[in-house]
């Protein structure tokens, strides 16, 4: 098995055109035979960019309708729907030969001069990446602690519905395209788990096992500027779990407060029916 690391997922990001609105792009399923959605979605920000040179990828909404295969090749259309002199927005539907898995909205445009500027959020006080415990989500060239909880897999640790993400990376892109890309890459992780904390008896340790979980949809809003260096933080809060899904909404600040994107993931968190399985295989992420 390939050793996932920070330098083959960016390359991974930087999808080939085949013309203006195709793109083919690879896979890294870090040992399993599903690709992480969030992983097509930094791509979808990427096909994006280079189907409308010299705008900025603003928002992208990803809908996952289909497991991928990370041994086959992701192919990527992306349709115009307007292009302005400003706004231009387009969808992307992803597809593994003649199977579409993910269908993706995009709005770009090309970044102004402020009229107004604030930005603000609703977490609580962090501590800072010091204090917060190394997490074990194999990627080389990344580091990863979260605040609070040495386990955030474990169905017995119970807690508030709120994780704080502590990410480093060792290389920053160069290209805005891929730091985008990069900030939507971990949006998926641990949305699932955010919502798990304040139920004693389940963790994220059993998804796939004893209950079948899958990230359905992710929205992220980029902001401006989208630079840093150093330590980024991941808040998530899960604001409703329900009738067999999950609603997350989340920020992504640099370690001295300031906010580089938001984003949202719907999640599914449901029982095995008794011949094993909640959903079809297809369906399931």
């Amino acid at each position: 098995m390939t050793e996932s690391t920070l330098d083959r997922m960016i390359d991974i990001f930087d999808v080939t055109p085949v013309d203006r609105t195709r793109f083919t792009g690879d896979s890294d399923g870090g040992g399993r035979r599903v690709v992480d959605g969030s992983q097509i979605l930094a791509q979808c920000v990427v096909a994006a960019s280079k189907a409308f040179p010299g705008r900025t990828v603003r928002s992208a909404h990803a809908l996952f309708v289909a497991v991928a295969d990370p041994e086959k090749a992701l192919e990527f259309t992306v349709t115009p729907v307007r292009e302005g002199r400003s706004f231009a927005s387009a969808t992307i539907a992803v597809a593994l030969g003649d199977r579409t898995c993910v269908t993706c909205t995009v709005l770009l445009d090309r970044p102004q001069a402020d009229v107004v500027r604030h930005d603000t959020w609703t977490g609580p006080p962090a501590g800072g990446p010091e204090s917060a415990f190394p997490a074990d989500m194999p990627l080389r060239g990344r580091e990863l602690r979260i605040e609070d909880v040495p386990d955030y897999g474990d169905p017995d640790e119970v807690g508030p519905p709120i994780l704080n993400a502590w990410l480093r990376y060792d290389t920053v892109p160069a290209r805005d395209e891929l730091r985008r890309a990069l900030l939507a890459h971990f949006t998926g992780h641990l949305a699932i788990s955010t919502t798990m904390r304040p139920h004693a008896g389940i963790g994220t340790s059993q998804a796939h096992h004893t209950v079948s979980t899958a990230v359905m949809g992710i929205a992220v809003h980029f902001h401006e500027p989208v630079e840093w260096g150093g330590w980024l933080r991941y808040h998530h809060e899960s604001v409703f779990a329900g009738a067999g899904m999950s609603h997350v909404r989340g920020q992504i600040l640099t370690e001295d407060g300031r906010l580089l994107a938001s984003f949202t993931q719907d999640g599914m968190i449901r029982a095995f029916e008794a011949q094993g399985s909640a959903l079809p295989a297809a369906s399931r992420l």
